[in-house]
């Protein structure tokens, strides 16, 4: 069996929404000469994977945790240039910072309903219990897209702005026309899943940490198949590692289909041009 008859084999049948990707610019991890090289990369990796489209955001590239506004603006200026290099692929958020609301709703106005970014992202500057959110929470629910918001439960502590999925919830309850993807299913685990399942405008992506057995069939079950979402983490993760964490499960195949990419596509604003699958896989 050759390398290629091995990657068909464990290949998805349907291809893939990523709902959470950032540049390889991010975290230090690669050295890219451009954002061109950056885009091609990652669009090259994603697609060995199944992955033909990408919700993309730069946490700026040293990732400071509580960036400038100067800082978002630079972010999401190269997230607008990955989006040029490969336009067919590439859905990119907004990411702001809830310490400057007022700044964050002015950056939102630019890139949103300017520039015609998918979404929004939040990530640890300030919880997400903290008043700062709701501007850019009315914000999102006046131009009809989704937040998302990261979220983790540690053993060692979280840090001082992270949230936990408590957080989310009260979030979500206080902006309930809002639609938020929490990150990190496996970030938070199965008490993170209880925390939100009465939050019926929460998502929970499938990232953040390697496949463990029943993880996403626990958060279908509690959740409904329809607010489980394919979200990798990449380059953090490797796409195809954690689609395996869907492709891996005895779920039926429309529920897997409808996390690899539908509940992503019914969250996106209708200007980012994504589709819902119908059918069966090939």
């Amino acid at each position: 069996m050759t390398p290629d008859d091995v990657r068909n084999r464990l290949r998805s049948p349907w291809p893939a929404l990523d709902v959470h990707v950032h540049p390889l610019d991010c975290f230090g991890l690669y050295k890219v000469a451009s954002v061109r090289e950056d885009a091609r990369l990652l669009v090259e990796s994603a697609k060995r994977s199944g992955v033909e489209k990408m919700c993309l955001f730069s946490l700026y590239t040293t990732c400071p945790r509580e960036p400038s506004v100067a800082e978002c603006r630079e972010a999401n200026d190269y997230a607008l240039r990955m989006r040029e290099a490969a336009p067919e692929v590439f859905l990119p958020f907004c990411y702001v910072n809830p310490m400057y609301p007022d700044e964050a709703v002015e950056e939102i106005d630019r890139c949103v309903a300017g520039e015609r970014m998918s979404g929004i992202k939040l990530w640890v500057a300030r919880r997400a219990t903290h008043p700062g959110l709701d501007p850019i929470l009315e914000r999102a629910v006046a131009l009809g897209v989704p937040v998302l918001q990261h979220a983790w439960m540690k053993t060692t502590g979280n840090l001082v702005g992270e949230s936990f999925p408590a957080d989310v919830a009260d979030l979500a309850k206080r902006h309930p026309e809002a639609r938020i993807v929490m990150a990190h299913l496996n970030g938070h685990g199965l008490r993170g899943i209880e925390d939100v399942v009465d939050c019926p405008n929460i998502f929970v992506d499938t990232s953040g940490g390697d496949p463990e057995s029943g993880f996403v069939e626990v958060a279908v079950d509690a959740l409904g198949p329809e607010r489980v979402v394919y979200g990798s983490d990449a380059p953090i993760r490797h796409f195809g590692v954690q689609m395996g964490k869907t492709l891996g499960t005895h779920l039926p195949d429309v529920t897997k289909q409808d996390i690899l990419w539908n509940n992503t596509a019914r969250l996106l604003p209708a200007w980012a041009g994504v589709g819902v699958l119908e059918g069966d896989a090939p």
